[in-house]
């Protein structure tokens, strides 16, 4: 009677141990079904946006935006040698070294990674006195990530 009542017992046991394992792969699968429906049926504009929102936030992450840095090029098409000067504005002044570039008849120069800001510009040209001439001045407003191509052209 005793192995008998053993018996049973442990087939009793195995029957609920199968019994448990099948609900709980009922319950995953039901589980995987519902996300697959609520993938389906989000509207493509909410997938647009977040891929969007995604976008930028890894561009805001980007250096440039967070260190505030820009590239500026100028080109001479003037048939003169010229050069160019900025002068960063802090507040109602300018900085007295400006960043100086030299740039030869028909080529290109640039400034990399310089600060955002407004910036004074001045292009000048030698004269055969070794008298320099203003060719052009002004300001100009650099923000972040700015790739900006200015040509110095004859007048």
């Amino acid at each position: 009677m005793r192995k008998l009542f053993l018996l049973l017992l442990i087939s009793s046991n195995l029957s609920v141990i199968a019994q448990n394992n099948l609900t709980t792969t009922i319950i995953e699968g039901g589980k995987t079904l519902v996300d697959l429906v609520r993938v389906f049926k989000t509207p493509k504009a909410n997938i647009m946006q977040t891929a969007a929102t995604s976008t930028s936030t890894a561009a805001s992450a980007d250096s440039c935006y967070s260190k505030g840095l820009a590239d500026i090029t100028y080109k001479n098409t003037s048939g003169k040698s010229m050069q160019v000067s900025l002068y960063k504005r802090n507040g109602t002044v300018y900085a007295t070294a400006p960043l100086t570039l030299r740039i030869s008849n028909n080529s290109q120069e640039s400034l990399y990674e310089i600060s955002s800001g407004i910036y004074k510009y001045k292009i000048e040209y030698d004269e055969v006195d070794n008298k320099k001439i203003i060719f052009k001045e002004g300001e100009i407003k650099i923000q972040s990530c700015d790739k900006l191509v200015k040509e110095i052209k004859k007048e």
